[in-house]
């Protein structure tokens, strides 16, 4: 329990901040814009780069790996599918209705937990590995082209690609990763730095959007896509991930890292993506607060269930 309070603690703390900022003003009208987009579109980039620089190969091929893209891929498929069948929300608000409830906080929360709860901060990196790598660059993709409503021909799809710059360093990330290329330290380090600013700005990003805002809003009318959205984050994701690590012989400790790692609050990234894409952004940013307050119940509960 100590654990999943102590990664909460770390993310609360600079939401907090980033709300104090909003409040008094330090950071002008268009600081939350600034933010958005210097995380967009220069820091999330490096980060993706470093993290996937630095993996290991058998990280990249592993079992927790396949798990975590399995149960991603599904829960955002099952909410397209869900939604599209039983409500008319279709377009940018249907998919950022479904990648709020199958995108996970890996990298701010998952560290943490993984540290303080599963003892090993290698135990998120499977779950980064294919956000970073796979599942960012894939939502992000859709988004623009879907928002910018680019033609869906290979002119399309590069104007698409080179316009994500996470997609770009994902594509470099993964050739070097798999070719086991070694890049020099010095070379990496002004990366390293901006990519040690992505997760800190995201979060302030998402701090300061919380200032002035009325979440849960009924003028919005996302209501019924944010709690189809946190149920599917907090519920169906961690029990899909459960049940493709037992199709997986998976057990004891094992089986409860990936369920704890899919169980992980709605990542702010989703909010920072629809914030720049302008595309349903109080649906993904009243989902990130549903799910990272409500994931602190859920961790309690899998830690009773299967912790060892």
């Amino acid at each position: 329990m100590t654990g999943v309070l102590a990664g909460f603690f770390i993310v609360w703390s600079l939401i907090a901040v980033g709300w104090v900022a909003g409040r008094t003003g330090v950071l002008g009208p268009h600081g939350r814009y600034v933010l958005n987009r210097t995380t967009f579109f220069i820091a999330s980039p490096a980060l993706v780069l470093i993290g996937l620089l630095e993996a290991d190969v058998r990280e990249v091929l592993s079992v927790p790996m396949a798990v975590a893209a399995i149960s991603g891929l599904t829960t955002g498929a099952l909410l397209v599918l869900v939604l599209r069948v039983f409500t008319a929300r279709r377009g940018t608000e249907l998919l950022v209705a479904a990648i709020s409830g199958s995108v996970v906080n890996a990298a701010n929360m998952g560290f943490p937990i993984a540290a303080y709860v599963l003892g090993d901060i290698s135990h998120a990196l499977p779950v980064i590995l294919f956000q970073m790598g796979v599942y960012n660059p894939l939502y992000l993709f859709v988004l623009h082209q879907r928002s910018e409503k680019e033609s869906m021909g290979p002119g399309g799809v590069f104007r698409s690609i080179a316009a994500n710059p996470t997609i770009v360093a994902a594509a470099i990330g993964l050739v070097l990763t798999l070719a086991g290329a070694q890049i020099p330290e010095v070379v990496l380090e002004p990366v390293q730095s901006l990519a040690d600013m992505a997760i800190p700005a995201m979060l302030l990003a998402y701090g300061l959007s919380l200032h002035g805002s009325r979440p849960l809003a009924k003028d919005d009318g996302y209501r019924g896509l944010i709690a189809v959205a946190s149920s599917a984050k907090l519920l169906a994701m961690p029990l899909i991930a459960l049940g493709v690590g037992l199709l997986f012989g998976l057990s004891g400790h094992s089986l409860y890292e990936v369920v704890v790692m899919a169980a992980l609050p709605t990542a702010q990234n989703v909010y920072v993506a629809a914030a720049r894409y302008r595309a349903a952004e109080n649906l993904a940013r009243d989902t990130v607060l549903i799910t990272t307050i409500g994931t602190v119940l859920v961790l309690l509960l899998i830690s009773g269930l299967l912790g060892v």
